[in-house]
């Protein structure tokens, strides 16, 4: 039983170039002691201490994963040890890292106060999770990421974690025109700072998931034929109804979720999309994505 429901929505973000800078670099015309100089008048040097600025350098950790708690203050740790939760990738001028750091990257953070240069570090787990991944919720927006869109008083967007392979607000490109993105079939652009985000549907989606997890049962459902937008199509009248895998009523069991019908393969007999928003009196959108469930016949 199915009832093809799309949900239409757009957005926008902006991409902006600057060029990195190293941070370890002192300027050319930085006066540099001479090796006799500091052999007589210096004390040998002592191993540097995280407030030094030759102690953030890419390459070494510190004693946090992202995403970090915003009360942890983070220190370096040795690489080998267990307390290295992440790992310093790259150093760029501080403000900077969602253009210059790593497509990869969990996490960023600005170097302590007091140490100079200023330099905001991209960082990458040591180990999982990695939200920096695509579709994970968290580091740099790009494309694969989902996205929750509001667009009023103004159009804010707010990266999240992908549920499926469709999205929900799965972002499909960066545009520089409008029309760039909406030429293609269910595709939605928000003007964001100046340039386009084009993205798929369900971008504006508040709670993300499915409302009948998998494995649960179902009893069966009681349906009527009705005419839609679509066409004439059968109706869920009432809702589906969980039961016991183990009762006698149990008729069917949910085998996926997916964002777009024709998904649904093989163990499932059946899809079924939820929906509340309405078009002239009729369903017009899914909810929540993925609204769409995979049923197979028990």
């Amino acid at each position: 039983m199915s009832s093809k429901l799309w949900t239409v929505a757009a957005l926008v973000a902006v991409m902006v170039t600057v060029s990195s800078c190293d941070a370890d670099t002192p300027p050319k015309d930085t006066p540099q002691p001479s090796a006799a100089s500091c052999a007589t008048s210096l004390p040998p040097n002592p191993p540097p201490s995280p407030t030094q600025s030759t102690a953030w350098a890419a390459g070494l950790c510190l004693d946090v994963q992202m995403p970090k708690p915003d009360s942890q203050v983070p220190a370096l740790a040795d690489c080998a040890l267990a307390t290295a939760g992440a790992q310093i990738t790259k150093l760029v001028y501080q403000g900077n890292g969602p253009v210059e750091c790593p497509k990869d990257t969990d996490g960023m953070l600005d170097t302590p106060t007091g140490l100079e240069p200023p330099r905001t570090v991209c960082l990458r787990n040591r180990r999982a999770p990695h939200p920096g991944d695509v579709g994970k919720g968290g580091g740099i927006l790009r494309v694969g990421d989902c996205t929750l869109i509001e667009d009023e008083p103004v159009v804010s967007v707010e990266e999240r974690a992908c549920y499926d392979g469709h999205g929900p607000g799965r972002i499909r490109k960066f545009t520089r025109t409008k029309k760039a993105c909406t030429r293609k079939i269910w595709s939605y652009a928000y003007k964001w700072q100046g340039s386009y985000l084009c993205v798929g549907p369900g971008e504006d989606a508040k709670e993300v998931g499915p409302q009948y997890a998998l494995a649960s049962c179902l009893t069966a459902p009681k349906t009527k034929r009705r005419k839609t937008v679509f066409g004439t199509e059968n109706s869920i009248v009432g809702g589906l109804k969980k039961v016991s895998c183990k009762a006698k009523k149990a008729w069917g069991k949910v085998v996926g979720h997916v964002s777009i019908e024709f998904e649904c393969r093989r163990p499932a007999d059946y899809s079924v999309t939820s929906s509340t928003s309405t078009l002239y009196g009729l369903a017009s959108g899914p909810d929540p994505c993925p609204a769409i469930i995979c049923i197979r016949r028990l």
